[in-house]
């Protein structure tokens, strides 16, 4: 199980506490393709094909609880994210 932000690993140290957070295996490769701008989940669906899309949609969820990544929900027909 990954240690979440408030839970201080028993070292202290800044390193240990990063990897925490973004040691998830699709995590790196989806910042990357983020620090471009915004992207929809289908866009990074196909920019990361070796990720299955519910491990793809749990790494963004995580992201999101870290703060990380910012989801935006438009309200509209059919529904976007």
């Amino acid at each position: 199980m990954r240690t979440r932000r408030g839970d201080d690993s028993k070292t202290g140290c800044a390193v240990e506490a990063s990897l925490a957070v973004i040691g998830g295996r699709w995590k790196g490769v989806v910042l990357h393709w983020l620090q471009g701008g915004t992207h929809r989940f289908g866009e990074l669906r196909r920019r990361v094909p070796n990720c299955t899309q519910r491990m793809l949609t749990l790494q963004l969820r995580e992201l999101e609880e870290d703060g990380l990544v910012k989801r935006t929900v438009y309200p509209e027909v059919p529904p976007r994210a």
